[in-house]
């Protein structure tokens, strides 16, 4: 056999450290607290201000930037700022070492911990926990830290039930567990409980009565975003969603709903609308109403009015912020179609015609129509009246609500012309029952005809 002989070919040492002044690590730490409260907050201070000199007074360290994030809980990083620029920096290349309290500071999610080691390690950066005395970087480093993620992971867990017990505790004495900050209309009083902040109030009621007089919640929302009306957070960012959330919210009447969500995950904290899984608890007369009862029910049924409106006209949207009062509320007799809104450059006026088969009126037409059913509303004001005082006494809060508006209006006397705002208020339908004639249903339940040709009904 032939004499064998291994050479070995040193490696070549290269340090992530290599080149920069005096060998020093590039050092970073990650501070947070997950809540506001004060205790906490000295907490948050105490960990900066410790780790800016544990880091400065260290010959081999070079400080990088203490990175931090205040009031954020730690069970998902996604939403730590902080963290993810920390991590970015990492990514950079700025980074050699990140240097935290303890793991629960660093999260509380077992597969984050072991996923952003992971991909730091692999980088060549580790990560040092002072409280568990663990370096990511040294061969017991995964395993000891996997044992304490899945503890900090766990005091999470109990931390979250132990909170929602106490706050459905608190439920059940009839105590809220409120968020004022995200409430329009009201503050905290100095007894915990809420007052009304007349300026916020003043935009609420304005919601209800708009949405009272006919406008849509697109509508609404156009309004006040045109009128520079400030929202619960100071900016003139309204949209639909937000209207409609206003408007359901039984605080505004003065009663309180409690535990209408829940958490149904402590990690992601995903909350979702409790719909019968988890009781619910109800106060009457909780606090200072901003809408009167009556009216805040009266807004409860016509958005049901509106709901059932859309679904038997196969409607995607209602009328309000939009060129005419009639949009949505104009059908074919024919057909049972939607007419569409119609402005040809060469007939330089609008008209409306169904799509499905072909009916078509001027809207100048359709508005004198309008303007002839709302002034014999107001000639035969005195025969319906008694209908109205009944539907006063003896309706719905919307119904007497409607009663209300109608003999307000019409006392009014007749118009000389159709008045959008007005139309929108009162009329609930109209409908082409023939090219000579349309018939016009109001929301006070009163029924019209008018013949286009000049004769009427």
């Amino acid at each position: 056999m032939m004499n064998e002989r291994v050479v070995v070919i040193p490696a070549e040492q290269v340090h992530a450290n290599a080149g920069k002044p005096e060998g020093k690590l590039r050092v970073a730490a990650y501070c947070r607290v997950s809540t506001d409260e004060e205790r906490q907050l000295g907490s948050f201070e105490n960990q900066i201000d410790y780790f800016t000199r544990l880091i400065s007074e260290n010959r081999k360290y070079e400080l990088v930037a203490i990175y931090s994030d205040e009031g954020i809980s730690g069970c998902s990083v996604r939403s730590r700022k902080g963290f993810q620029s920390m991590i970015a920096d990492c990514e950079a290349g700025k980074i050699d070492l990140i240097i935290t309290k303890s793991i629960s500071r660093f999260a509380r999610n077992t597969q984050d911990s072991l996923n952003y080691t992971r991909r730091l390690k692999d980088r060549g950066i580790g990560v040092c926990f002072e409280k568990e005395g663990i370096n990511t970087m040294e061969s017991s480093g995964e395993l000891l830290l996997t044992l304490f993620s899945c503890f900090a992971q766990e005091e999470s867990r109990s931390i979250s039930e132990n909170t929602a017990w106490g706050i459905r505790s608190k439920f059940q004495q009839g105590i809220p567990h409120l968020n004022t900050e995200v409430l329009l209309g009201y503050d905290r009083g100095a007894d915990g409980g809420l007052v009304v902040n007349e300026e916020q109030a003043e935009t609420v009621r304005r919601v209800y009565r708009l949405y009272l007089e006919g406008f849509s919640l697109n509508g609404i929302a156009s309004a006040l975003n045109r009128d520079g009306v400030p929202g619960v957070h100071g900016e003139a960012k309204w949209c639909a969603t937000t209207i409609g959330r206003l408007l359901e919210n039984e605080k505004y009447k003065g009663a309180m709903l409690m535990q209408k969500t829940f958490t149904v995950n402590y990690l992601t904290r995903q909350h979702v609308r409790n719909t019968g899984q988890l009781n619910q608890y109800f106060i009457e007369e909780n606090h200072p109403a901003i809408i009167p009862r009556e009216e805040w029910d009266a807004a409860q049924e016509e958005t049901a009015r509106r709901r059932r409106f859309r679904h038997e006209h196969a409607l995607r949207g209602l009328s309000g912020g939009v060129a005419s009062p009639f949009y949505a509320r104009l059908f074919c007799e024919e057909c049972g179609a939607a007419m569409q809104r119609i402005f040809h450059r060469r007939v330089r006026r609008p008209y409306w015609q169904c799509k499905a088969c072909g009916g078509r009126i001027d809207e100048e037409l359709l508005r004198a129509a309008f303007c002839a059913a709302f002034n014999r509303l107001v000639a035969e004001s005195g025969r319906r009246k008694e209908r109205w005082e009944r539907m006063r006494r003896e309706g719905t809060a919307l119904q007497r609500l409607r009663a209300r508006q109608i003999m307000e209006i019409t006392a009014g006397g007749s118009i000389p012309v159709e008045v959008p705002e007005l139309t929108q208020a009162v009329l609930q339908e109209a409908w082409l029952a023939r090219e000579d004639a349309v018939r016009f249903i109001f929301l006070s339940e009163d029924r019209v005809e008018i013949r286009l040709a000049g004769s009427e009904d």
